[in-house]
């Protein structure tokens, strides 16, 4: 006869009990505060009603429910008609020019140009292009330059002379002072609007898979 040992026994009982049942939490309306309210009166004693004051608070306490509900509603309502307005007035900006602040490169069929500026003269200055996966495709050594801004054309090309493809690549220029100090450089990007795009309920400004907020466009043309 098998035997089986008191630690199997008290598994097999847990696994044969049924699973308690787990109330999800519900978050009283308007419905639920009216229908309480009915019940208690249905179930009031006669010989001792609702005091008069207790009624009148309890309605407006719902009275107040209601009210902060359909403020809830309204604000809503209020908040997307200003999205879609939003929305509709960045669509003329579809098929233009912008430039944002950031470090990034929409390479097309022609050269690209970066922009930036240097807030002091700088004893040397280097160049890093990377593609979307965050990956240094090109460097280049810009050697001396002056305060102020600065341009720089890309020619599309990698360290080995493949042309990349179409996209959305970043930069990263690297300054330093004649006592080898960092220089801060202070970078802006020219890039094409696409499409309008609606992310966490904002419409946003497309740059292909980029997206870009309204906020930072610095210029359009």
């Amino acid at each position: 006869m098998s035997t089986v040992s008191a630690t199997t026994s008290a598994t097999l009982a847990s696994a044969a009990a049924p699973s308690p049942t787990v109330l999800k939490q519900k978050d009283l309306g308007k419905d639920d505060f009216l229908t309480l309210l009915v019940t208690q009166l249905k179930n009031q004693d006669p010989l001792k009603p609702m005091d008069s004051s207790s009624f009148i608070a309890e309605l407006a306490q719902f009275s107040q429910l209601e009210q902060s509900a359909n403020q809830v509603a309204l604000l809503q309502k209020s908040l997307d008609a200003q999205s879609v307005s939003l929305q509709y007035s960045l669509l003329p900006l579809v098929g233009r020019d912008v430039r944002v602040e950031g470090a990034m490169i929409q390479l097309g069929a022609t050269p690209v140009t970066l922009d930036y500026s240097l807030s002091q003269d700088a004893a040397s200055v280097s160049l890093s292009i990377l593609n979307a996966s965050n990956q240094v495709i090109r460097t280049g050594i810009l050697g001396p330059q002056d305060a102020g801004s600065q341009q720089i054309a890309w020619d599309g090309k990698d360290r080995n002379g493949t042309m990349m493809p179409p996209g959305i690549y970043t930069y990263a220029i690297t300054a330093r002072d004649a006592q080898n100090q960092a220089v801060p450089v202070t970078a802006t990007s020219r890039l094409t609007v696409t499409g309008i795009r609606q992310e966490d309920g904002q419409p946003k400004l497309a740059v292909g898979d980029l997206t870009i907020d309204p906020g930072s466009v610095i210029e359009f043309r």
